[in-house]
């Protein structure tokens, strides 16, 4: 196996200050220091072979921490794993070695002070990467033109496409990377999508999603939820995804008449729910008095959040 790992834990701790009301002997209000602990994930285990796998779940749900503890960013609180045979604590380095990461709004490991075509020289010949290569990555992903920008005046997503050509230019059999189609432009998604499915064939490529589309790639599709980790089947995750309405209503009042369906979200502003298909038309008709109604497509999470509900969420 690429990646094996078994019982691994992560937890942050989070510091907060409470407010403490005036008392009559202290006629002084304060701030009591709080420490609070959030499981991220909670003894998961998996096994990821050549080919490309999917981690999804909301946000918040610890898929960017997932990646930083596999890319050695950030330590395991207990359990193990192996990348390549290699100990993920004791053996860090060689698993720096052979591992490639992006991260989702993290360092693009380039300097805003050069320009494109300096920072690509400058990581050739440290990194010893292939510059024939990398001209057909920025080519295939729009950038070539911008090899005299400063980086720093490059869009965000302009910097992400860099950043992915430079994971996937070190060309190594590791390749972990954090939500690598969002930000991206239509045509830009598509080529990419492309260039993963061919590195997935000789490659083990792990990514975080919340586009249904990329997990159309995945030969393995892990959920990571509620500090839990659990495969699931992709076909029925599509299926689901092709069954379902988003509907979005803006301003709403208090007498909606919602009740029964899945809630998403909730605020002042907005509420957003899923409803099946069937559904649609009867939920529009009771909503004629709005004036604000968005039908769309679900993404993942959202998804997620419907599977969650469905299984009573003690069960994660």
């Amino acid at each position: 196996m690429a990646i094996e790992a078994r019982e691994l834990s992560k937890s942050f701790r989070i510091n907060s200050k409470l407010p403490i009301p005036m008392s009559p002997s202290s006629k002084k209000a304060g701030q009591e220091g709080v420490s609070i602990e959030r499981k991220v994930f909670d003894r998961i285990s998996f096994t990821l072979d050549n080919g490309i796998s999917c981690v999804v779940g909301p946000n918040g749900s610890g898929k960017t921490t997932l990646i930083r503890v596999l890319s050695t960013d950030i330590p395991p609180d207990s359990g193990s794993c192996t990348v390549m045979s290699y100990d993920l604590v004791k053996e860090k380095n060689h698993v720096r070695s052979i591992i490639s990461t992006m991260f989702q709004g993290g360092s693009y490991f380039f300097d805003n002070q050069l320009t494109v075509g300096e920072n690509i020289a400058f990581l050739s010949e440290v990194l010893e990467l292939d510059k024939e290569k990398i001209r057909e990555l920025m080519e295939v992903m729009g950038v070539n033109d911008y090899i005299g920008f400063k980086f720093g005046f490059l869009s965000h997503g302009n910097k992400k496409k860099m950043a992915l050509i430079r994971a996937i230019a070190l060309d190594r059999p590791v390749l972990l990377l954090d939500e690598p189609t969002s930000d991206l432009d239509f045509a830009t998604r598509v080529a990419v999508r492309k260039i993963l499915e061919d590195i997935g064939e000789k490659k083990t490529v792990l990514i975080t999603t919340h586009e249904i589309e990329d997990i159309e790639l995945c030969k393995k599709l892990l959920i990571l939820y509620d500090a839990a980790l659990k495969e699931y089947d992709r076909e029925s995750i599509l299926k689901l995804a092709n069954n379902f309405k988003v509907i979005s209503i803006e301003e709403p009042n208090d007498n909606l008449g919602v009740e029964g369906y899945v809630l998403l979200s909730k605020s002042r502003e907005q509420i957003r729910i899923l409803v099946s298909n069937q559904e649609v038309e009867e939920l529009i008709r009771k909503l004629q008095g709005y004036t604000q109604v968005v039908v769309g497509k679900p993404n993942i999470s959202e998804i997620v959040i419907y599977i969650s509900r469905l299984n009573n969420r003690s069960n994660w």
